[in-house]
């Protein structure tokens, strides 16, 4: 972010969003926006700051999945794999998934996963200000 003024705007932006729990900001020049809560809707939240604040994208979802077997962790990456805007993903530790991309409407992946795999929670979203 270059200035408070910026910081001030996205707090505004991301506390009125649906779901929110907590936000922060992290990295050197506190240019990351972290949201953490359950049903937050990312690209909504990304297009609200992206006209509000100036350019936003999604940079990392770290998503709770419950994968008890390795089919269960094969279809989950294979459902994060197939959502639009996902440019990468990774497994850490046993049950999470995270999520790498721009645009990814993290509700609908949540929902998806949910359907196709078992119990999935949003952990946390982390926006870029550039």
């Amino acid at each position: 972010m270059n200035c408070e003024r910026c910081r001030i705007k996205t707090l505004k932006v991301v506390s009125d969003a649906d779901g929110v729990d907590s936000m922060g900001f992290e990295g050197e020049r506190k240019e990351n926006v972290v949201v953490i809560g359950d049903g937050v809707d990312a690209a909504t939240l990304a297009s609200c700051l992206r006209k509000k604040v100036g350019h936003t994208e999604i940079q990392k979802i770290v998503l709770g999945v419950q994968m008890n077997c390795q089919k269960c962790r094969r279809k989950a990456l294979e459902v994060v794999a197939e959502t639009d805007g996902v440019n990468a993903l990774a497994l850490q530790g046993d049950d999470r998934i995270v999520v790498s991309g721009d645009g990814i409407d993290a509700a609908h992946l949540t929902y998806c996963l949910r359907k196709k795999v078992g119990h999935t929670d949003i952990i946390s979203i982390m926006l870029v200000h550039q």
